[in-house]
């Protein structure tokens, strides 16, 4: 079965969403100086997702993030 790669933007509201894509990879959300972000474990370790990050579910199933500061 091959699998398409799947995005989602976390909104620092839409945990359930991200919980549903990531699955048993993400820790419950937590907030910092009015912010609230997430850890997911990418397969190279746990990695911050800050609000307006997009998780991306590789086809092989490993996870990344982009991250906004980044782009």
């Amino acid at each position: 079965m091959v699998m398409a790669m799947k995005k989602l933007t976390y909104t620092g509201t839409n945990y359930d969403e991200v919980k549903r894509l990531c699955g048993d990879r993400v820790l419950a959300p937590y907030f910092c100086m009015g912010f609230s972000m997430l850890s997911v474990d990418t397969g190279d370790g746990f990695v911050t997702v800050n609000e307006g990050d997009t998780i991306v579910l590789e086809d092989d199933g490993t996870l990344r993030i982009e991250n906004v500061a980044n782009q």
